[in-house]
């Protein structure tokens, strides 16, 4: 069977479609590849890394939530927050909170630990406080996480 990489699609609709297939013959690597491209699509048009990684992780734990959820669902809260502050302010904020970020555990069990908020602001430190960079580190390495894990782990 030839099964298409979601690398080479740039339509979110069709990687859809590919996922419900992916799902419906017990694919799910195939299913998880292509949310991620699905999130990486969505980050894609922005310039600003921090920007492009937030946009990439909201959109992928989007589609976590969506596959759980079996109906579309956004986190409106946060794009709400989002669009008011931006994504450092967010990050800062989601780092300074007791729980995890969404959809944390799938990406780690993944292995795009990369793609949390956390890992975010650890690989753009210099534009989060002192205070924000240590509560990320904590809680990746509370949670076992090693600090620079990524799709190539």
């Amino acid at each position: 069977m030839n099964i298409p990489d979601p690398q080479t699609f740039t339509d979110p609709e069709k990687l859809r479609k590919l996922m419900a297939n992916a799902v419906r013959l017990g694919y799910d690597d195939l299913a998880f590849g292509c949310q991620m491209r699905i999130a990486e699509l969505a980050g894609a048009g922005q310039t600003d890394a921090v920007e492009r990684a937030f946009l990439t992780g909201l959109v992928a734990a989007e589609e976590f939530r969506t596959a759980d959820n079996g109906r579309a669902t956004k986190l409106i809260k946060v794009r709400s927050k989002h669009k008011r502050l931006g994504a450092v302010r967010v990050l800062s904020e989601q780092m300074m909170a007791p729980e995890m970020s969404d959809g944390f555990d799938k990406l780690v069990a993944h292995h795009r630990s990369d793609l949390t908020a956390e890992a975010i602001v650890l690989s753009h430190e210099d534009q989060f406080s002192v205070d924000v960079v240590n509560a990320a580190r904590k809680k990746l390495m509370d949670k076992g996480v090693a600090i620079g894990e990524s799709a190539d782990a």
